[in-house]
């Protein structure tokens, strides 16, 4: 069993610290076991991205829009992630606190943390 160890150990502790929103989606999609349950999800961030220009900023939609899919996958590793469990508060570990007060003002603004299941097909 050592051998296997070197293969499945322990999930490290994230080290580098995520400065957009779009590096927040990449990373937290990047944690899931399964890319097919999450695919439509990231339906929204392809669809910012393909309108981008370069060095362009996101506009105060388009923040919302990412801050949701953030939300929804949060949600999704946190409640149906086969592999590994996940904590909110350890997704959100890496944020620097500037994109946390922007997901804090968001939920408060909104009212309510992880959007639903039935919100998860409605992010336009």
């Amino acid at each position: 069993m050592p051998f296997l160890s070197q293969f499945f150990g322990k999930p490290q502790k994230p080290t580098t610290t995520l400065h957009s929103l779009l590096d927040v989606v990449n990373y937290t999609a990047s944690l899931a076991s399964n890319p097919k349950a999450i695919d439509t999800i990231l339906d929204t961030v392809r669809l910012i991205t393909s309108e981008l220009q370069r060095d362009e900023p996101l506009s105060a939609h388009q923040q919302e829009e990412l801050i949701k899919v953030y939300l929804n996958l949060e949600r999704y590793l946190t409640s149906k992630e086969p592999l590994r469990a996940f904590r909110a508060d350890e997704l959100r570990r890496k944020f620097t606190p500037e994109l946390l007060e922007q997901l804090h003002k968001f939920e408060k603004k909104t009212n309510k943390g992880s959007l639903t299941e039935s919100e998860r097909g409605m992010v336009n």
